[in-house]
């Protein structure tokens, strides 16, 4: 699994890095997507430059004091970056987003809420972290393919790491149906939305390697079956 290796080489770097501050951040997106991966037959994940963490701040105040403590510790604004909310930190591409929406950026809806359930897990290199529980990582997917997916199954990483987690938890069908009826509700709605497409079968597939898609696709179709109905 030389990418995951990788990917948590960086989101261990990027904590160590960022000292007291870990501790109210949590780590979001692909970078940390194979520590959701519990299945020995795991697919190798894709690789990922960039880290994507999300703060829950009270008002503008803690936003400007974060900056000045990330400035301290060597992040600095990535002036190619797509927000204010884009840092750099020894070369490493990093977001950190609001839990809310506010004048700092646009959130994810799912953030805020994920936020009470967080969960805190040892990194490979001995680095505790907090993540957020398997549901809410898919719901903040299916939520970001929805807004920047501009329907692309194929080229989307959103869409790829939603079928990925699905694919490779094993746990994933039971945490979602003992979940929180909103976060149950959404990803049941989106997941019905995707079985529901003409081309399902093939958008379901095309991201699980051709050597195990057989056998994979059943599997997945399976869990899918049990979270919609």
């Amino acid at each position: 699994m030389h990418n995951k290796v990788i990917n948590l080489a960086l989101v261990a770097q990027v904590a160590e890095g960022l000292h007291e501050l870990r501790d109210r951040m949590v780590f979001i997106g692909g970078a940390v997507i194979s520590l959701y991966t519990d299945d020995p037959a795991a697919d190798e994940v894709r690789p990922t430059g960039d880290i994507d963490m999300t703060i829950n701040l009270a008002n503008y105040t803690e936003w400007t004091q974060m900056q000045e403590r990330l400035t301290e510790l060597g992040f600095y604004p990535d002036p190619h970056g797509q927000s204010i909310c884009s840092y750099k930190y020894k070369d490493i591409a990093i977001d950190i987003m609001p839990a809310d929406d506010s004048s700092i950026g646009i959130s994810n809806s799912w953030y805020k809420p994920g936020f009470e359930y967080q969960q805190q897990i040892e990194l490979p290199a001995g680095i505790k972290i907090n993540i957020l529980p398997s549901p809410y990582f898919l719901a903040t997917k299916l939520e970001a393919f929805i807004d920047r997916g501009k329907n692309d199954f194929y080229g989307s990483h959103d869409y790829e790491d939603i079928i990925y987690l699905i694919d490779n938890r094993t746990t994933i069908v039971e945490e979602i149906l003992a979940a929180d009826i909103k976060v149950k509700e959404f990803i049941k709605t989106q997941l019905t939305a995707i079985k529901n497409h003409p081309q399902a079968e093939e958008i379901l597939a095309m991201h699980i390697h051709p050597l195990i898609r057989e056998e994979r696709f059943q599997m997945l179709m399976e869990k899918i079956e049990l979270i919609t109905n």
